[in-house]
């Protein structure tokens, strides 16, 4: 992911987590809100519940490759956390990507395909 699509910085990642909306399922945790920006910056977040530091970097670059095959249905202008549950660890690929598309939808990020 280019470091220009990255949310960086602890006080960004704080203020869409306090101040957005958030969406879950089993495997992961959808954080956004609007940035005032042309682009979307997004924020992979794996925790300690998720296991050790192989566990973890794993979980994230699962997360990282599914938001990459959805990155250009994204409509731009948001901040997005994503938080990496245990079950992602064993799930099947995709339903990763199966299942960041169903929050997605249901957060009213994804373009409209009609068109």
């Amino acid at each position: 992911m280019q470091r220009r699509l990255r949310l960086t910085r602890s006080d960004d990642i704080k203020r869409v987590r306090q101040e957005g909306l958030s969406l879950a399922n089993t495997m992961l945790v959808l954080g956004f809100l609007p940035n005032q920006l042309n682009q979307n910056r997004i924020a992979v977040i794996a925790g300690r519940s998720v296991g050790g530091a192989v566990q973890r970097n794993f979980a994230k670059r699962r997360l990282r490759s599914a938001v990459q095959n959805l990155m250009f249905d994204f409509e731009p202008g948001f901040d997005l956390v994503l938080i990496a549950r245990k079950p992602i660890l064993t799930a099947d690929y995709a339903l990763v990507v199966r299942g960041l598309r169903n929050l997605a939808l249901q957060a009213g990020l994804l373009k409209d395909k009609t068109n």
